[in-house]
Order: structure tokens, then sequence, then C-alpha cells
């Protein structure tokens, strides 16, 4: 059997015999390469399958106590959670990992082989495996530290398993070393290093046969040569990536080729071509499975397609998929986040972790100095000496924590600008129902324009001028309602637009308040008919006349607006069908001006909020919905945007009565 290993790793019918092998009771050691055949076979084609079959090898490994062969699994599961997404999954498998190869102890006689790494002909590795998986570690670690945005760490394990590579004679691992900090040094725009690492990666796949990453190479050699304002080598490397990633079928860099190939076709307007590439990167993107990488979400596939399909003019399409694409671009971002929090709490209890480790340390020495005292000047200097080494990793290990501490707070932006995303989603049934309005009107006065010439026409052939005049002042008429009408439906869309920048970037705006909280309170409306066709409700508003254009963010502001909107008739729906038929579902708007501010009252009759969370309710996380219905951000964020803007968010409830928020702005 392993003899017919190489064969059976060439062609895809052949799976299924390894997986009876895997299935069978067969020699253990077989059916560990069985289970890592099978792995390297959907490691670039199926996340989820190839995870799947990881686990069986380091269960396997795990079982019969072959500690080198679990290490080397335990990379590979790694290198897959980070293509899903499991950062703090991941963290650990890798941890696990080093801690079994970096121990020489573990080497044992009996020890499984792991020739089948190379994959290439019949050159097989058959040097140090414990080297071998210490440095397949460190290149996955590092991986993990793209994913996370920590360069310095990326770097440096990327060298480091280079190093270990060039000791123990491994081309392999040496050439994706290289490519990897290719990609490293361009991502700080040192083109000059990632020419040389990416070059040397390219010249090394070439020289071995090893060509399975040879499209990510090519498509880096393209984004290098892209930044160097050397467009048509950037170009033909991206052609020759897709080629090579067709024929080595490695889907996760064939998928990185095609969106270079849509991004130059969209800018260069080429319509045929950038549907083309969207469409087979699609295709690619959906055959990789549940993939949460940058450059391989669902999410991005259907954006393109939308771009594609705006660019030829076909909307209907195009706006398909931009739903398509805003639904799968929340639901990944969320799942992103919540990773991303994953790994940095799991990062965080093992810096802890370190510094027990630490305090245990520095207590123990501190046991051998006061004995060693007494043992003269040399025990001393000795004491002395492992102070300092101590002190050092005591000073690597809080740079390393305030690093995560950072990410967090990233994480935590990322979540705010998340929850305005989700925002948007929900308006999207209620901009629908209000542009359809102004657009009726439209169709409506075109066809009786249409009429009034056909008549005009009629009349002008029988000479009657006068009633060609009075013809001709209607369709003046029609063409000033249609006017207005056009640029109703034209600042819906501006609103809408609005909503998804970042509130980075907006600036402050003179704006009519009580036009602003009629228009949100109609959209808040509409949307929660749109997900209840059975929901009605009485809608009240009263302006203040005298309040002029105040100065605010208008998008930001009417995110507040919004929110304390849906929860009003979210909590009117939730009454309505717990009580009987009288119950009539009211909600309240109002405006007016006091003492130099401007103060909007939102008011509903709903079930209101029990006393005792009244406090809580602009917290961070905390809701009063069911499990997966909330965030907890709605009212958090909406507190801290009138908070920027030097106002006040305040509420009022009566359990079973209903309740109040009030917004004061400043003139």
């Amino acid at each position: 059997m392993l003899v017919v290993f190489p064969s059976l790793l060439n062609a895809q019918q052949n799976v299924d015999s390894l997986i009876n092998m895997l299935n069978s009771r067969a020699d253990p050691s077989l059916r560990f390469k069985a289970a890592r055949a099978i792995y390297d076979y959907y490691e670039e084609k199926n996340s989820d399958t190839a995870l799947y079959f990881a686990n069986q090898s380091v269960l396997i490994a795990e079982q019969n106590n072959q500690k080198i062969p679990e290490a080397f699994s335990l990379v590979q599961k790694g290198y897959q959670l980070i293509g899903l997404g499991r950062f703090g999954e991941a963290f650990q498998c890798f941890q696990t990992s080093f801690s079994i190869a970096e121990d020489p102890h573990n080497e044992k006689p009996n020890m499984w082989d792991l020739s089948l790494y190379s994959f290439i002909g019949k050159n097989y590795y058959n040097g140090n495996q414990r080297l071998l998986s210490l440095a397949y570690a460190h290149h996955m670690f590092a991986l993990l530290m793209v994913r996370t945005d920590n360069l310095e760490q990326q770097i440096l394990h990327f060298k480091e398993a280079a190093k270990i590579g060039q000791e123990i004679n491994w081309i392999p691992r040496v050439m994706l070393a290289y490519m990897n900090l290719g990609q490293s040094y361009l991502t700080i725009n040192k083109l000059d290093s990632a020419l040389f690492f990416e070059s040397a990666a390219e010249r090394l796949a070439v020289q071995i046969g090893y060509k399975k990453y040879l499209g990510n190479i090519e498509v880096l050699m393209g984004d290098i040569y892209q930044f160097s304002g050397k467009p048509a080598h950037a170009l033909e490397y991206y052609y020759k990536g897709v080629q090579t990633s067709t024929e080595q079928r490695n889907l996760s860099s064939l998928t990185k080729n095609y969106l270079r190939l849509i991004k130059y076709h969209l800018a260069s307007r080429n319509k045929d071509s950038a549907l083309y590439y969207s469409k087979q990167n699609l295709k690619t993107i959906q055959l990789l499975g549940s993939v949460a990488g940058t450059e391989t979400n669902i999410g991005i596939g259907y954006e393109n397609m939308y771009l594609s399909y705006q660019l030829n003019h076909q909307f209907d399409s195009a706006f398909k998929y931009l739903e398509l694409a805003l639904g799968a671009k929340d639901s990944l971002n969320k799942l992103r986040i919540k990773n991303l929090v994953e790994f940095q709490n799991r990062s965080f209890a093992e810096q802890l972790r370190l510094k027990n480790i630490e305090k245990e340390k520095v207590i123990y020495n501190n046991k051998v100095r006061t004995y060693a005292l007494l043992a003269g000047l040399a025990a001393f200097l000795l004491i002395a000496l492992i102070l300092y080494r101590n002190n050092r990793q005591k000073h690597r290990s809080n740079k390393v924590l305030e690093k995560a501490l950072s990410n967090l707070k990233q994480t935590q932006a990322q979540l705010i600008q998340s929850e305005k995303m989700a925002s948007l989603g929900e308006l999207t049934a209620g901009i629908a129902h209000e542009i359809q309005n102004p657009l009726n009107f439209v169709n409506n006065f075109s066809e009786i324009n249409k009429e009034l010439l056909a008549e005009m026409k009629e009349e002008m052939g029988k000479g009657n001028l006068d009633e060609v005049k009075a013809l001709t002042n209607d369709v003046i008429d029609n063409e000033q309602k249609i006017y207005h009408h056009g640029k109703r439906a034209s600042a819906i869309v501006k609103g809408m637009l609005q909503y998804s920048r970042s509130s980075n970037t907006a600036t402050k705006e003179l704006t009519d308040i009580n036009k602003l909280a009629d228009e949100h309170m109609r959209l808040s409306y509409h949307g929660i008919r749109a997900k209840d066709k059975g929901y009605t409700a009485d809608l009240e508003t009263n302006f203040d006349s005298d309040i002029r254009e105040i100065s605010v963010v208008p998008q930001d502001i009417g995110l507040v607006l919004l929110n304390l909107f849906n929860n009003g008739f979210y909590a009117t729906s939730e009454k309505k069908n717990r009580s009987d038929a009288t119950y009539a579902p009211l909600v309240s708007v109002r405006t007016k001006k006091v003492n130099g501010h401007v103060e909007i009252i939102v008011k509903d009759n709903g079930n209101g909020i029990p006393e005792k969370v009244v406090a809580k309710i602009f917290q961070p996380f905390f809701t009063t919905k069911p499990t997966g219905q909330g965030t907890g951000l709605g009212l958090s964020l909406a507190y801290d945007i009138v908070k920027a803007h030097g106002g006040e968010l305040t509420v009022q409830s009566v359990e079973g009565e209903g309740a109040t928020f009030l917004v004061r702005l400043p003139l």
C-alpha cells in the first residue's frame, strides 16, 4: 500500500478507496496515511471536508501515542480552522503542536514517518520529522498572524519556518515561507523585498516541480508589479495564475486570480469580461465551501456579480446580487467579529497564563538567590543573569498583551460598524415602499402626457391653436410634477447611500429635523410591515413649525430615530400578539423647541420596559429581545451618537403601558 499511495493521490476517483481503508481495521499507520492523503486532496478545495479528515488524523495519532504525527496533524487542522475564520480554535491547535514539536523527547524509534508530506513524485522527505513538524507549525502560525493583522509576528514566524527548512534541506518549506514573506512585505509597501522573496519562491517552485501553490505565487507577483506601476506585467501574471491554479485544482489560488481580473475589467469597463470572470469566481467560491477568508467569502462574489451586471445595465440582476451581497457580508462580518473576539479572548488567557508562570519563576528565582548568596559571588552573578533573562521575557509578554488589547479595540469598532450595516438591511423594505410612490406618479403623468401630446397633434392638424395652447399648458404642468416626484425618488436613494458610509467620514450639515423624523418613522413602519403583513399601527406626528434646520450628521441622527421607532413598533407588535382585538398599537413622534434645544419625543403604547432593567438599556450588548433577535447594540449606539452631538438621550417607561424616549439636541 505504501508503494501505491503516490498514484492514489493523483486521481479523485481513488478517494473512495482511501476512505474504505480509513474505515477498515487496517494497521493504524496505514489508516493515518489514508486520512492524510484524503486531507491533502481536499486541502485547497473544500475546508469543511479537509477539516474532517485532519481531525481523523489527529484522533488516530493520539490513540496510538504518536506525538510528532499528532503535532503535524494539529497544524493541518489549525490551517483549515484559519480558512473557516475560527481563529481561537486554530490558536489552540498551534499552541499544542508547538509544545509537542519543541520537545526532543517526543522523537521515538517507532514513530510513524511523514513521508507523504511532499506529494512530489518519489522525492519524499526522510530527515528529522520533529523539525519538519516544527517548521510547519511556525509557518501556519504565521498565517494566523496574517489573518489577525499582526505583521511583526507573521514575518518572524515565516522566517523561522524558512530557517528550519534550510537546516533540514527541505526546499518546499523554504519555498512556501518565501511566498508568504513576499506577501507580508507587500503589505507594508516594501516592494524590493517583496519581489526578492516572491521571485525566489517562483524559481524554487518551478525548480522542484511543486506547483500546487504556484498560482498563488503568480497572483502575488502580479500584485507586486501592479503596485510598482507595471500593469501589463501584472495582468500577464494574473492570466498565468488562472491557468496554473486550474491545472493544479487549487481553488483558493484560482479565486484570488479571478478577483484581480474582475477588478481590472471593471476599471477598464470591459463589460463581457467583467461578467464572465465574476461568474467564474462565484462558482469557485461556492465550490470551496464554508470559507471565511477575506478574498474567498461569498459576499465578495455576490458584490462582484452586482458590479458586473450594473456595468452591463442589467439592473434587475444587479439589484438581486446587491441584496445577496448585503446579507452575506453582514452575516460573515458578524461571524468574523465573533471569531476575532474568541481569538483575542484565548490569546489574552494565554498571556495571563504566561504572566502567572513568570510570577512563579520570580518566586523560585528569589529563593535560589537567597540560598546562592551563601555560596559567594559566583552564585550571585548566576542569579542576576537568570533575573535579567526573565525580565526580558516579561517585557516580550507585555508587548504581545498590548497588541492583543489593541486588536480587541479594533474588533469592537468593527462590531459597531456591522450594527450600522445591519440597520441598512432593515431599511431596504421601507425604502422599496417609499420609492414606489414617486415612481407611480412619474409613470402615471408620463402616460397622461403621452395622451395629451397625441391630442395636441390632432388639434394642430385642425388648426385649433387655442386648444393646442391649453394642451401645451397641461403638458408643462405634468412635466413639473414628473420632475418633482423624480427628485423625491432621488432624495430617497441618496438617503439610503448615506447609511452605507462610515461615520468617520460623515460631516454635519443643516437638516430639517421634522422631515427627517417623519421619513424615518414611515421607513421603520414599512420595514416591520414587510416582515409581518398582518401588523398595523396608528402613526401620530406633532411637529413644531418654529424649528428651523439644525446642524447634525443626518445619517447618524437618522440611525438614532430608526432604532427608537423600530423599538416602538416591535413593542406594540409583541403586545398585539398577546392582547385581545380591542388593543390598537400606537407610535407617535413630537418635536418642540425648548431653551435653545430641540426635543424629539418618541412614544409607544407597548408593553413598556421592566423597571429593574431600565437602567441597563443603554449598555452595550444588553437586550430584552429573545436570543437571536437583537444584538443589544442599537440603543447603545444611539446613546453614543446623541452624546457626540452634544445632546442627551433619556427614557421613561411604565410597565404594561408603554415607553417614551426623549432626544435633546442643541440648536
